[in-house]
């Protein structure tokens, strides 16, 4: 009794506004207060063994305190086709209940035939429960109660990721969360964020402005606590061990990745995805990034800095410098690129960034040839 997932006639009940909202399950009833032995409510009793026989998944999920399959959809009674078609698609695509839940919820309810049916189980389950045992009672209805607030909080961390997609993908890879990063405590009030996010730089101010938006710290809270209460032991044991590789990369290099992480949500792919083209089109840029030292620029004898005016103007500077040089193939190799703008803007890009990739494909172990992806108050990351 009571699985946790990993009625009134139907014809009271409110259509389209019920007073209670759909995450509430205003239409999941049972008889909290009343019990009745077996004669008294025996015609349910039949009635309800004989939706088991129709129906066998609709009264397994009843009786396992499942919401009732308006709520798993988050639909309520009066909607249209569409809107079913809609919320099934929703759900399948970010679903806290499993996924034979979600297709026996859209089965039932997105017909009228079988919906006027499922509606009528809900008013017999309702009755029979009034001649369940109260420990069994009291066991469905707490599992109920806890289906409907993880469901909450799950939708409510699938919103917050939505925004910050590759920030959790790499917390997920050990990166350590704001609190760690800026030494604040978990409940940090607003003077001790003003006071541990007060350095000069551009993380400590980003991190700031999250802590305090009320909205973001709430669901950034929300799925910080369902990640650590809902993640398998092997999978928090595999980011425990994650978690080294970001001390050893350094201060430095964790702020910017978690930086550009909140500030760019969807950088990851793009990054792989345009440092992948740019090295595969210009294989033999590769020994003129980091690490090594010698750079296009520096075989021209130019600041990497040097090249910010017009166009007219940055081919003047690269072409003087080529004709104090003596023509070997790596100097005609930099004159080609830096002449050409657009190489010459790949390559400015490629030459800043590598080495953050290099880093974030070690720390996600991704595969480089793969194609365009689609309590100490100190801190060590500060």
């Amino acid at each position: 009794m009571g699985r946790k997932v990993k009625g009134k006639s139907p014809g009271n009940f409110p259509a389209k506004n019920p007073d209670v909202p759909i995450e509430d399950d205003p239409y999941w009833k049972v008889a909290r207060n009343i019990f009745m032995d077996e004669h008294r409510v025996g015609r349910y009793i039949d009635r309800f063994y004989h939706f088991i026989e129709r129906h066998p998944q609709w009264a397994e999920d009843f009786m396992e305190g499942i919401p009732t399959y308006y709520c798993v959809l988050g639909v309520p009674r009066g909607a249209t086709r569409e809107d079913f078609e809609q919320a099934f698609h929703n759900k399948m695509m970010n679903a806290y209940y499993p996924p034979e839940v979600i297709m026996a919820a859209f089965s039932a309810i997105s017909t009228p035939s079988l919906r006027k049916e499922y509606d009528e189980f809900l008013f017999v389950a309702e009755q029979f429960s009034k001649g369940l045992p109260p420990f069994e009672k009291k066991e469905l209805i707490e599992a109920h109660n806890e289906n409907i607030e993880d469901a909450k909080n799950f939708y409510r961390m699938v919103e917050a990721q939505a925004d910050y997609v590759e920030y959790w993908n790499l917390y997920m890879a050990g990166m350590p969360d704001l609190y760690e990063v800026a030494g604040l405590s978990k409940d940090a009030d607003i003077e001790e964020i003003i006071t541990e996010c007060r350095q000069d730089t551009e993380l400590s101010r980003k991190i700031y402005t999250l802590m305090t938006d009320p909205v973001f710290r709430k669901h950034y809270d929300i799925v910080l606590g369902m990640i650590s209460s809902k993640m398998e032991p092997e999978e928090l044991a595999s980011r425990e061990t994650k978690r080294e590789n970001w001390k050893r990369i350094g201060p430095d290099m964790a702020g910017k990745i978690i930086l550009t992480a909140l500030t760019k949500p969807d950088f990851l792919d793009e990054y792989l995805s345009r440092h992948n083209e740019i090295l595969n089109t210009n294989q033999d840029w590769k020994n003129y990034l980091p690490p090594s030292k010698e750079t296009f620029f520096s075989i021209l004898g130019l600041e990497t800095g040097s090249l910010q005016g017009d166009k007219k103007e940055a081919e003047t500077i690269i072409r003087e410098k080529y004709r104090e040089l003596e023509r070997t193939p790596t100097v005609n190799l930099a004159y080609s690129v830096l002449k050409n703008q657009v190489l010459r803007e790949d390559y400015l890009w490629v030459l800043e960034n590598n080495t953050l990739i290099e880093t974030l494909v070690m720390l996600l172990s991704i595969k480089k040839v793969r194609g365009p992806p689609k309590k100490g108050r100190v801190s060590p990351w500060s």
